[in-house]
């Protein structure tokens, strides 16, 4: 049990370090008469070494492009919405020049789908490019922050929802939610089991997504306005403008209420799993 200690203890050691001092620490650690305190503070001590070491081996170029790629993905969730305004607006120009307005949700779902593809494309083209580290951590919390920055800005929030609180508490539940996906998407793909992460990264996203969708509405829309037995029902009705009364009994009820929210969360979903299905191409 100890030696298993001992060798995760110092696989938190840099590469470098622990190629050096590695037997001598693991010998002391082995003969140690209070083991427990010596790990403690060896990984404590492996973990700033760390930290240390990674801020010192970054050069400035390498930190300039670290932070372009943050300030990217907070600005994402921005150009995400402008990109779906663009199609839902070019979408409904049609419907007016061709008189097919019988045919708007079909235009709403394709739109978003275009849109969904090419986030999907970013995302891989992002990866491939700009190497993210924890990408599974960093994306959810830089695309949450844009979502949450939008989201408090007064009127042009509104386009993530007319309740502020349900989208900030939506957007929360999402970033940590898609934490886990990525994660455990990654996962998978590290362990060659594509299939598996395959049908993991389109289960959990609807999942992902029925839930935040959820959030909002139980955050935002009392059970008098917005009945809970219909909470299966409320991400698919948002996304296609398919609704039978799920708000006040009215028609589009809770698409006025949601606005824009479950289209742009399920864009920041396609980007993540994007970022994640993607390895960086190896230099030239």
């Amino acid at each position: 049990m100890r030696a298993r200690l001992i060798r995760a203890v110092l696989a938190l050691y840099p590469t470098a370090i622990r190629e050096r001092y590695g037997e001598e620490i693991a010998e002391l650690l082995a003969t140690s008469d209070t083991p427990a305190r010596d790990l403690a503070d060896t990984a404590r001590c492996a973990l700033r070494d760390r930290l240390t070491h990674r801020t010192e081996t970054m050069t400035l170029a390498q930190a300039r492009t670290a932070a372009a790629t943050l300030i990217k993905l907070v600005v994402a969730p921005f150009a995400f919405g402008v990109l779906l305004l663009a199609l839902l607006t070019t979408a409904g120009l049609l419907a007016d020049m061709t008189g097919a307005h019988e045919a708007t949700p079909y235009g709403y779902a394709l739109a978003v789908a275009l849109a969904a593809a090419s986030t999907w494309w970013s995302g891989r083209r992002m990866a491939r490019t700009m190497p993210i580290v924890a990408a599974a951590v960093v994306v959810p919390a830089a695309l949450a922050l844009g979502a949450a920055g939008i989201s408090a800005v007064p009127h042009v929030g509104d386009v993530l929802g007319e309740v502020r609180a349900g989208s900030l508490a939506a957007v929360a539940c999402w970033a940590a939610g898609a934490t886990g996906l990525g994660w455990a998407v990654s996962v998978l793909l590290r362990r060659g089991r594509r299939a598996a992460a395959w049908l993991s990264s389109g289960i959990g996203a609807l999942l992902l997504l029925d839930a935040v969708t959820a959030v909002y509405v139980f955050t935002a829309l009392p059970p008098e306005r917005a009945p809970r037995h219909n909470a299966p029902l409320w991400y698919l009705s948002s996304m296609s403008w398919w609704d039978p009364g799920l708000v006040d009994g009215a028609y589009l009820q809770l698409e006025d209420s949601i606005k824009m929210l479950p289209p742009v969360l399920t864009m920041c979903t396609v980007f993540l799993l994007g970022v994640t299905a993607s390895r960086p191409r190896p230099a030239a």
